[in-house]
């Protein structure tokens, strides 16, 4: 199956698997990636439970309110 993740998620992934590996803390990894510790600490369980899809954003590839009401009319 093909991911299409953008470079700031890629970024993401990266950061969240050296976490993971022990390479660095998640408050380092919250400096570099200028968010909160407790974000990281969201990221990391979601990626946890889901893999790298996890941190894909939900939002691609769906329309927004405006669009929709477009083609529903």
């Amino acid at each position: 199956m093909l991911i299409t993740m953008s470079e700031k998620e890629l970024h993401c992934l990266g950061v969240i698997k050296d976490i993971c590996h022990k390479r660095i803390t998640q408050v380092a990894a919250a400096t570099l990636l200028n968010l909160t510790r407790r974000h990281i600490q969201r990221f990391v369980n979601v990626y946890r439970l889901h893999g790298d899809l996890g941190l894909v954003s939900k939002r691609r590839n769906t329309l927004n309110f405006q669009e929709s009401h477009v083609r529903n009319s």
